[in-house]
């Protein structure tokens, strides 16, 4: 298999002069928001090469998405002379339950006055998807707010070239802090990689699309959420489903991701439909349901998404009072909307058979 682990370990001698930054570290580095650094900083040195303790690498990652994958990752960017260099600062990371945000970035100094910011991306808390969810009826979500920041603060205390990234709900939030950076903050922006990061329900000036570069694999649904347009390249992947959104299933070919001209059927039907979904409901409604959706499974007490997989059984026993206890009102608003989706569902089906009866014909 072909992909990132294998792009760092095979031009690892390569420096940045030889090989200038492309789309595959950008992606690589946005992974990197991932890493707990409360468990790294618990060694004085701030450079990933400098680095003697597999055991705080492993820990570091231990609670993402896929920890062998950043582990071995790691590993790889230590032995890199590439990225030799590599050193992270400014690492925050918070969560307000009141806002309902939670958000952590991190700053990456890969050559003299040349700086990626790392915005993380979704995780398995139970908060994290409800901001997730958010977007769809909000203007902006408080994260990215705290993101453009967390940017602006950065690029006025060290000047130089920025680059900006993440993977999932951080790819939006690299998106978002270029299309609303102006003047000098706009200008020290080089590019922005999104990794199957939602878009910003917004079609964007030309200026700003050609500094962002959006990557969604094909089956992608995360990423094509909230996407007016086409702004974005399909990645093969070797993975199916839901398991594409991971970016060590995409394959690479001639130092570049390797592409496909368009998202799989399956993906463009999920898109339409929620799409249509969304279109059909006001921004009140979204909200209103969202918010009891949310209130139903945070009476559960569990935190992570995990939580809810893994204890099913559980989880019913805990839903099913809950869901009695729910007015009258609320459970009619479920079932109006998703009825609404189902409708969705239905009209897009429709929509798919008009198009493919002259070829059935034939």
């Amino acid at each position: 298999m072909t992909n990132m682990l294998t792009y760092v370990t095979e031009y690892q001698n390569m420096t940045f002069a030889q090989l200038p930054f492309n789309e595959l570290d950008g992606v690589i580095l946005a992974q990197l928001a991932y890493v707990d650094y409360n468990i790294l900083q618990q060694q004085p040195q701030r450079q990933f090469s400098q680095i003697d303790s597999v055991t705080l690498l492993e820990k570091s990652v231990a609670q993402t998405w896929n920890p062998a994958a950043n582990y071995a990752l790691l590993l790889a960017l230590r032995q890199s002379r590439r990225y030799q260099q590599l050193r992270w600062s400014n690492w925050v990371q918070h969560t307000n339950v009141a806002v309902e945000e939670q958000f952590s970035a991190v700053t990456l100094t890969f050559a003299p006055h040349r700086y990626y910011i790392a915005f993380r991306g979704t995780t398995a808390t139970l908060m994290d998807w409800k901001e997730d969810f958010n977007m769809t009826f909000l203007d902006t979500i408080p994260s990215q707010r705290t993101a453009q920041r967390y940017y602006d603060k950065a690029a006025r205390e060290f000047p130089g070239r920025y680059y900006l990234g993440g993977h999932s709900k951080g790819g939006n939030l690299a998106s978002y802090v270029v299309a609303h950076s102006r003047g000098a903050l706009q200008d020290a922006i080089v590019s922005a990689y999104s990794a199957d990061g939602p878009g910003l329900k917004t079609p964007l000036s030309p200026q700003i699309k050609q500094k962002i570069h959006k990557f969604i694999p094909e089956a992608s649904i995360i990423g094509l959420l909230l996407e007016p347009g086409l702004d974005y390249q399909v990645v093969k992947s070797n993975a199916t489903g839901i398991k594409q959104h991971d970016p060590y299933t995409w394959q690479i070919q001639d130092r570049k991701f390797e592409l496909v001209a368009t998202p799989s059927h399956l993906s463009q039907f999920t898109q339409h439909s929620v799409a249509g979904w969304l279109d059909n409901l006001d921004d009140a409604t979204k909200q209103e349901f969202l918010d009891s959706l949310y209130a139903l499974f945070a009476a559960t007490k569990y935190q992570r998404i995990d939580d809810f997989t893994t204890s099913w059984r559980s989880t019913l026993k805990l839903l099913a009072p809950e869901l009695l206890n729910t007015k009258h009102e609320t459970r009619q608003q479920w079932r109006h909307v998703t009825g609404q989706l189902l409708n969705s569902v239905l009209h897009e089906a429709k929509n798919v058979l008009d198009e493919n009866r002259p070829h059935l014909r034939k």
